[in-house]
């Protein structure tokens, strides 16, 4: 009973969260359901310093093209993670073309199906949102359109 109490609150919790802001524990993304383009549940690290957040296609792109080009160890190594948010993505074409593809990146893709995600995240179209993190709790929100920009981010 008391397992059932504590997951409708952070169901409840969830729903009506309010947008992430600077001082936010990072546990409020951990709330949020991820997986791997092959299925795979996936929950944040908690060594994470900064989480790579893209909303839209072309800025999931770049991401995914410069990390493409690094080790499969990049983002670990540099305690980032990349989240894709793809709710906007009718279901037909996320399973027939975009798994597909991402599948093929050797790099890890924490992705995001519904749109509660967007609801929480700060964001601005055509950017990517950064999110660092120092003890536990976001440090800094910016955003970010360019490649040479976001190897700056992670490899800081």
């Amino acid at each position: 009973m008391n397992r059932f109490l504590v997951a409708l609150t952070l169901s409840v919790a969830v729903l009506s969260a309010a947008p992430l802001k600077i001082d936010s524990p990072l546990s409020t993304l951990e709330s949020f359901k991820y997986e791997t383009p092959q299925g795979r549940q996936m929950k944040i690290p908690n060594k994470t310093k900064l989480v790579i957040v893209a909303f839209e296609k072309d800025t999931g792109a770049l991401v995914n093209e410069y990390l493409n080009t690094q080790s499969p160890f990049y983002l670990p190594k540099n305690n980032t993670i990349f989240i894709a948010d793809i709710n906007k993505m009718p279901a037909i074409v996320t399973s027939m073309f975009a798994l597909p593809k991402l599948q093929k990146y050797k790099h890890l893709i924490y992705l995001h199906y519904s749109d509660k995600l967007q609801d929480a995240v700060p964001n601005k179209e055509q950017k990517i949102t950064l999110l660092r993190v120092e003890d536990s709790k976001i440090k800094e929100i910016s955003y970010i359109s360019t490649v040479l920009e976001l190897k700056t981010a992670i490899e800081k």
